[in-house]
Parts: structure tokens; C-alpha cells; sequence
């Protein structure tokens, strides 16, 4: 029974350490609390004829709000993984000729694909995503069209 309780105290600590490190909006300090590095997803603009597109990204505990991406711009942003490897982003990403809404970031499928630099490309026919090394697209993810 000690050992169980022993084991309860120490997840507890654990964990608190992740949030403490999360709170850190400066990334100052995160190696000392946080051992795990952060990652950085970036969705980029490369649509034709200088086309802007809307994102909007949640986690289940973030909502990191909607953002128009104009050409040849990207929107990005910084994390942590969690302990428990289940870290999930999906974005809702709209322009003028269709949408989707699709899992940007999941743990179980980019941790060995890219575990800190996740790269996406907004195109015409698709949305792309890239390994990071070597830097090849892997992911190909087709429009829902919309209707005129």
C-alpha cells in the first residue's frame, strides 16, 4: 500500500512540474521543469494568385482562435507534448475554393515523423505535410470542395 501511494505522490509532482513549465509564456527556464522540448507546427501559405486562407486550431485544452494566413505568410505555434503522448491539434483551415478540418498534430503519428519542426504547406489541390528529416512531403490531404 506505501508503494502504491508512494507511486500517486510521484505522478502528482510529475505532472504539476508539466504544468508549472506549460505556464511559461517566455520558453525561459522550460529544460530545468520540463524535460521534454517543444514543438513548433507551421501551416504556410503557398496558394495561387495571392489567396488568403482562414485557420482556427484547438487542442482540448486550447482554442488558439481563428487567423486569416496571408500569401506566402504562415501561422505557427510552440508546445509541449504531454507525458502520456497523446497531444492532439486539429485545425479547421477555409479558403475561397474549399475547407477541411484535419488533426495537424497528433502524437501517436508525428512524434517519429516530426517530433520538433512540423511543416505544412496550403495549397490549391491539397494540404501538404513534410517530415522533417529528411524534409519530404508525406501527408497529402485533399479538399472538400465548396459548392458555388
Amino acid at each position: 500500500m506505501k508503494q502504491v501511494l508512494l507511486l500517486a505522490i510521484s505522478i502528482v509532482f510529475w505532472e504539476a512540474a508539466f504544468v508549472v513549465a506549460n505556464t511559461n509564456t517566455q520558453g525561459e527556464g522550460d529544460w530545468l521543469i520540463y524535460p521534454l522540448p517543444k514543438t513548433t507546427v507551421r501551416v504556410a501559405n503557398l496558394l495561387d494568385q495571392g489567396l488568403t486562407f482562414t485557420i482556427h486550431c484547438k487542442s482540448r485544452d486550447d482554442d488558439l482562435g481563428p487567423h486569416v494566413v496571408y500569401n506566402n505568410d504562415a501561422y505557427e505555434w510552440s508546445f509541449h507534448r504531454n507525458f502520456f503522448g497523446t497531444t492532439l491539434f486539429f485545425c479547421g483551415i477555409h479558403w475561397r475554393d474549399g475547407s477541411i478540418v484535419y488533426d495537424i498534430y497528433k502524437t501517436s503519428r508525428d512524434f517519429s515523423r516530426c517530433s520538433t519542426d512540423c511543416y505544412w504547406e496550403v495549397k490549391n489541390n491539397a494540404l501538404y505535410g513534410y517530415t522533417q528529416i529528411p524534409q519530404e512531403i508525406d501527408i497529402e490531404v485533399p479538399w472538400s470542395r465548396q459548392e458555388s
